[in-house]
């Protein structure tokens, strides 16, 4: 029994026999992994204590080319300064040998969103966990007083443990303390309207870019990225903060509009049930002869000699005549019966209140 306990209480340890350079590995070549084909970097993966890292370093046709190196070493500034679970881990800017200038990054072990769209393996409950953590990350970068510019899923990785948001690729991002590199940047279908124009950007421009995202993410949130995507910036939600309580209030929303077209749908076929009942009610009704129209009042002679009264009909022969008014007759009474356009209306009125 002792010898058992001991065992289960032994010390922690790899449960495979080591192979030789399996644990501790240190090498010094770079595996390229990505070269973007309309930009100007490229991406490498390196091994450095037994530990993965990129390498984010500039084509070979830019390399030493002074506005690109400025534009690198600004990506690195702009990256080094966020440390947020939700935005790829920057670590160092060194000359690499072989590569030049280059960026050290966290390695992700996963996809970006592009590719995993592609895929069709994004539900709603795994869109509504993206689109909370992309909205996590967004506002640290801009309360940070950083917008993204190039905010698409090729630069939101997804882990393949977890399936947890990365934001990458702050090549284009911008800062309030930087006054160079300020022309409009980023990706033509992502891109706000204010950044293509060349306007004063904020953080709803980045906002802009969430919307398109959700769209392409999830058709149940059509509600929320109709308003990211508002032309007049003014209309849009002013924090990504606000974007994630929509999303999370959105099953709510939809409840409570719900129980409203309910109600509305209740009221108008109440109206019309009643409006039917009025009809048949005024149609089915005897109309009471009169006493003019069942008792004729007798002739009276013109001539002193003609002084004998007609006979008098007897009031049981008369005949009760049941009269109905026409629908489309001036006096048929409109009030109690409802326009069709306007039911039309109602009923479309209601139905958006589901949407």
């Amino acid at each position: 029994m002792y010898e058992y306990i001991q065992i289960m209480l032994g010390p922690s340890g790899f449960f495979l026999p080591d192979a030789p350079g399996s644990i501790h590995t240190d090498s010094q070549s770079l595996e390229l992994i990505h070269s973007s084909e309309s930009g100007f970097n490229e991406l490498y993966r390196g091994s450095k204590n037994g530990r993965f890292f990129i390498y984010k370093a500039l084509k070979k046709e830019y390399r030493g080319n002074p506005l690109y190196e400025e534009l690198l070493k600004k990506e690195f500034n702009i990256g080094f300064s966020l440390n947020h679970t939700g935005i790829c881990q920057y670590f160092g800017f060194i000359d690499f040998p072989s590569i030049g200038h280059c960026i050290v990054m966290e390695w992700i072990d996963g996809r970006n969103l592009e590719g995993l769209l592609c895929e069709g393996v994004v539900d709603k409950t795994l869109a509504r966990k993206i689109i909370c953590e992309i909205c996590d990350a967004l506002d640290y970068i801009h309360r940070k007083q950083i917008i993204h510019r190039d905010l698409k899923p090729e630069n939101i990785m997804i882990t393949n443990n977890g399936r947890n948001v990365k934001i990458v690729d702050f090549g284009l991002s911008d800062a309030d303390s930087y006054c160079s590199f300020k022309a409009p940047a980023g990706t033509m279908a992502y891109a706000s309207p204010e950044l293509i124009a060349g306007e004063k950007l904020d953080a709803r421009s980045d906002i802009w870019s969430l919307g398109v995202i959700i769209n392409e993410l999830s058709s149940s949130f059509h509600f929320i990225s109709s308003r990211c995507l508002r032309r007049d910036k003014e209309q849009r939600y002013n924090s990504a903060a606000e974007v994630k309580r929509a999303i999370l209030q959105e099953p709510a929303r939809k409840i409570k509009r719900s129980a409203a077209a309910t109600i509305v749908f209740m009221s108008i076929a109440g109206a019309v049930w009643m409006a039917s009942v009025n009809q048949e009610t005024e149609a089915d009704k005897p109309v009471t002869p009169s006493s003019a129209a069942t008792m004729p009042v007798p002739d009276i002679a013109t001539s002193a000699q003609d002084t004998v009264p007609k006979p008098v009909p007897d009031p049981a022969e008369a005949t009760i005549v049941k009269k109905t008014t026409p629908k489309n007759s001036p006096t048929h009474n409109s009030e109690e019966n409802l326009d069709a356009d306007a039911l039309d209306n109602m009923f479309k009125d209601a139905a958006e209140l589901i949407l």
